[in-house]
């Protein structure tokens, strides 16, 4: 059986759509598994052993990138489409596929549901990773319980050790895609200083992309924003102590790598994308859920100590 997975963004959300392909492979032992992905994000997937093939997407191409995913797509007669990504280029591109069945996640968007079939459209307030196991359910009638498969191959520990970690750490993850998401700098410039007054012998790593080095401006800590690639910094999560930071794909994996997570959100961020494999605290603003900035330093700092202990 030939499955297409279509979810081509973005890095948080590709991995609460990972349980999907997850579940095929359960009830499909034999199926191969593709799945369309912008090309900046492909090597998400290739941790993921449950994704056979990876199609790309080249999104800086516009309108001929489109036609020339599609011409991939094409190439091969598949039994099932599943679009988890609700938007109406996604679900066109499963409309125009050769499979015998489409099936298209609840809450389509961008009148996405014209031209795909939108199964359960009243689960649409579910959580993404609930959201995307609905299409299994209607296939099956069975409800799945999320799980990932991930597979760490990476030079983690020859960053670390060329970085001068050595011994237990923190990772740090403070910067997120999307306005309102971040939690002040200076409120991780005093929480670095709380963990080094108790935990004096741990050290911090910050991950992040390039754009982000140096933005913390700590001589307390292991800078290696820009430094990693995605499958590098999954090894790096695995072994960190805990993970602290925002609404971010490096956050989610960590979680569903069984790191301890410390996420710091906004409550509309944390209904939408509550994560439901491993170990987290998630952590808003009691007097104002919208507003990330204020979110206690003592209450996070209390977050992390529970998980190192």
């Amino acid at each position: 059986m030939k499955i297409l997975i279509i979810k081509p963004s973005s890095f948080g959300d590709i991995v609460h759509a990972l349980p999907c392909a997850n579940a095929l492979k359960r009830i499909y032992h034999l199926c191969e598994i593709s799945w369309v992905v912008f090309s900046c994000w492909a090597s998400v997937l290739r941790v993921c052993p449950d994704v056979d093939k990876i199609i790309t997407w080249d999104r800086k191409r516009g309108l001929r990138g489109f036609f020339e995913t599609l011409k991939k797509i094409n190439e091969t007669e598949y039994d099932l489409v599943i679009d988890l990504q609700g938007l109406f280029r996604s679900a066109l591109l499963a409309k125009f596929s050769k499979a015998e069945l489409k099936l298209g996640v609840p809450g389509m968007k961008e009148f996405g549901n014209l031209l795909i079939k939108e199964v359960y459209p009243e689960n649409a307030v579910l959580s993404a990773m609930f959201r995307n196991l609905e299409p299994v359910r209607f296939l099956t009638g069975k409800t799945f319980k999320p799980e990932v498969n991930i597979k760490i191959d990476s030079d983690a520990d020859k960053i670390l050790r060329d970085n001068g970690v050595s011994g237990n750490f923190i990772s740090l993850i403070p910067f997120a895609r999307g306005k309102g998401k971040d939690w002040d700098v200076s409120n991780y410039r005093k929480l670095i200083d709380f963990i080094k007054k108790e935990y004096f012998d741990v050290q911090i790593v910050v991950l992040g992309s390039a754009e982000n080095f140096g933005k913390l401006r700590s001589d307390k800590v292991v800078d290696l924003c820009g430094k990693t690639k995605i499958k590098e910094v999954a090894g790096i999560l695995l072994k960190s102590e805990v993970a602290v930071g925002a609404d971010t794909g490096p956050m989610h994996l960590s979680s569903v790598l069984g790191t301890p997570s410390v996420f710091i959100l906004r409550i509309s961020d944390a209904n939408k994308a509550f994560p439901h494999i491993g170990r987290f605290s998630l952590l808003s603003n009691e007097n104002n859920p919208e507003n990330i900035s204020g979110v206690k330093l003592e209450n996070v700092f209390a977050e992390i100590k529970k998980w190192i202990k």
